[in-house]
């Protein structure tokens, strides 16, 4: 049983480097509220969760969204692409083509290598750190 028809998650995930891609740094937060606004003006507050989340792995291409049930990728979203996302695929169940990643397969081995280097970049930060 699914409580709602349809679960947005909107990565929000800030980034410690100012410089690093990141959806907030472009416009996510924005999105977030422009989404919220649009479900209610269509009724739709009820029937569509939007929950806010830590990164989706595919930073370059931010804002990203996941939609669920379907486990819909979406990339690029901006503020101008909400209304026709909630009329088209919350209304219609139709999501929108440009905005989708449709291969499953490229976009897991894009966010496993943007962990890998993440994590990369991690170890090195600690190990120059430890060596001070």
């Amino acid at each position: 049983m699914e409580p709602f028809r349809y679960h947005a998650y909107i990565c929000t995930q800030e980034k410690p480097d100012p410089e690093a891609p990141s959806c907030p740094g472009r416009g996510s937060q924005e999105v977030v509220e422009a989404m919220r606004a649009e479900l209610g003006k269509a009724g739709l507050a009820d029937e569509v969760q939007v929950t806010t989340c830590g990164s989706l792995g595919l930073c370059t291409r931010g804002p990203n969204m996941v939609v669920y049930p379907e486990g819909v990728w979406y990339s690029g979203v901006q503020v101008e692409d909400v209304s026709e996302i909630v009329s088209e695929h919350f209304q219609n169940g139709q999501p929108i083509k440009r905005l989708v990643n449709e291969d499953a397969a490229a976009v897991k081995a894009e966010i496993l290598e943007n962990k890998r280097k993440a994590l990369a970049k991690l170890k090195a930060a600690q190990e120059a750190q430890a060596d001070r």
